[in-house]
């Protein structure tokens, strides 16, 4: 029997990581004792990766800006990092695999141990996909059997065609529209978009805008913002990639680095270290039997089944958050950020109910100082899945300010994280033999149960699901209810 290969990107296992990222700070001498916390803006991002037999190993930063109000009534920032390790043992990991990850912050609390000692926390939940790109050896073509009925299923999947990574940085100077030193900046912020990528000549463009956003104050106490979109590209060398495969990029952060420039110069140094994996796939559609079995023969057979990506659409659910949060002496907005995550899950049937919680920074002018809000707006969807890892996407954050109210127009994507991977069943060995019984010719009348389909009750009598259709004046796909009766000739 004919045998073919397929070479795919197989998931072989996820694991959700949650985490506690703490430490304390003590306040530099340069700057003045502590009165109150007004807020904390977290990054965290991993540097290092290592998959060894039975281990993965991460080693990660989380970069922190915290504002708080000295005692001589000026708005002061201390930034840090703290770094984090932890090891996911499992049996299946192997040195050839790779990743993919999400990582999301839970909760942040700060507080404060003494005027010049600060006390940090961080809960961070990362969810981990483990791929590994394998040659699959499955039976193509079973028409040399004769008397055999084949359930079959035709499946839209990608094969792999090559893939690589790269390291690649972004530096640029982001220019602030003040004629004083910087003093500090207080949070920053990044997000990608509008990727694209060109195949040709075995090499792949990538193209990707990365969006910088900061706020930050002077040494005389006036706070303002800057924002940035600034353009990275590279090429990657590809094998065999043609401009009809499918491409998939993924950007993973490894540093990031912000600081203030001379006053002459008026900008903020900015410097993002990215590692860009490229992956090439070319759609396949295959037909592969699901279940045989003969109808004068016996018919034994081995399956393995595997998890593929599929060419698939992703499904979202779309959350819409209009809500007006009431800020008290505000005098004008500064800047707004806001996070999602996953609070609790209720199955419910095939799929769950998921509620999380939006959570919302406002910086604020109160005319004497920084004010800075942080509301917790709940919210739920029903997804067709029960994963825990669920990835959220902010499609859309608009926020204006109405009196004391800013009206917060949000807008979340969820989807989850494993719903473009479908179990595939492949057949690699089959035997068959000569049946010993003779059977006689009959008419049998069949009461269908719970669980049964056209198909099953072909297999078990030994006959053709188009005899039991024809029989009994059945549809090709007609619907069998408990109780029926059928007719079935052998």
């Amino acid at each position: 029997m004919e045998k073919n290969t397929l070479s795919i990107h197989k998931k072989m296992t996820e694991k959700i990581k949650n985490i506690e990222v703490k430490g304390d700070i003590i306040v530099p001498d340069t700057k003045p004792d502590i009165v109150n916390i007004m807020g904390t803006n977290a990054n965290p991002y991993i540097y290092k990766e290592e998959c060894t037999e039975g281990k993965y190993r991460f080693d990660g930063n989380m970069d922190a800006h915290i504002i708080y109000l000295s005692d001589n009534g000026e708005t002061k920032c201390i930034q840090t990092t703290l770094d984090f390790m932890d090891v996911i043992d499992d049996a299946g990991i192997n040195s050839q695999m790779s990743t993919k990850y999400r990582i999301e912050i839970v909760s942040v609390d700060t507080k404060i141990l003494n005027e010049r000692k600060i006390s940090v926390c961080v809960n961070l939940k990362l969810c981990f996909n483990f791929f590994e790109c394998k040659n699959i050896e499955y039976i193509d073509n079973l028409n040399m059997l004769s008397g055999v009925e084949k359930l079959q299923e035709t499946v839209n999947l990608n094969t792999v065609v090559a893939s690589n990574t790269i390291k690649t940085s972004l530096k640029e100077d982001v220019s602030i529209d003040e004629t004083e030193a910087i003093s500090d900046i207080l949070r920053s912020d990044i997000s990608l978009s509008n990727m694209e990528n060109k195949m040709s000549y075995n090499k792949v463009l990538s193209k990707a805008d990365v969006s910088i956003k900061m706020l930050y104050i002077t040494e005389t106490g006036k706070i303002g913002n800057c924002e940035a979109t600034v353009p990275i590209m590279n090429f990657i060398d590809m094998e065999k990639v043609t401009d009809e495969d499918i491409c998939q990029m993924d950007y993973k952060v490894r540093n990031m680095n912000f600081k203030p420039n001379s006053k002459e110069m008026k900008t903020i140094s900015c410097q993002i270290d990215f590692e860009v994996t490229c992956e090439v796939y070319q759609k396949k559609s295959i037909e592969l039997v699901q279940d045989m079995y003969g109808i004068n023969k016996n018919i034994t057979f081995n399956q393995k089944s595997i998890e593929v990506q599929t060419d698939a659409e992703v499904s979202t659910e779309i959350v819409n958050i209009n809500e007006n949060i009431l800020v008290e002496d505000i005098r004008s907005l500064y800047d707004v950020d806001c996070r999602a995550n996953i609070t609790n899950k209720t199955p419910m049937g095939s799929g769950a109910n998921y509620e999380g919680e939006c959570v919302v920074n406002i910086y604020f002018d109160t005319g004497n100082h920084l004010g800075v809000k942080t509301t917790k707006i709940p919210f739920m969807a029903k997804l067709d899945c029960h994963t825990d890892d669920i990835e959220i996407n902010f499609t859309k954050k608009h926020f204006k300010l109405n009196n004391e109210d800013v009206v917060c127009d949000i807008e979340l994507a969820l989807k989850p994280n494993s719903s473009n991977y479908k179990t595939i069943h492949l057949i690699d060995e089959v035997e068959e033999e000569e049946c010993q019984e003779e059977n006689d010719y009959a008419m049998i009348v069949y009461f269908v149960k719970d669980g049964d389909t056209i198909w099953n009750i072909a297999r078990d009598f030994k006959v053709t699901m188009d005899s039991i259709i024809q029989t009994n004046n059945l549809q090709d796909n007609a619907k069998i209810n408990v109780g029926e009766k059928l007719y079935i000739m052998k």
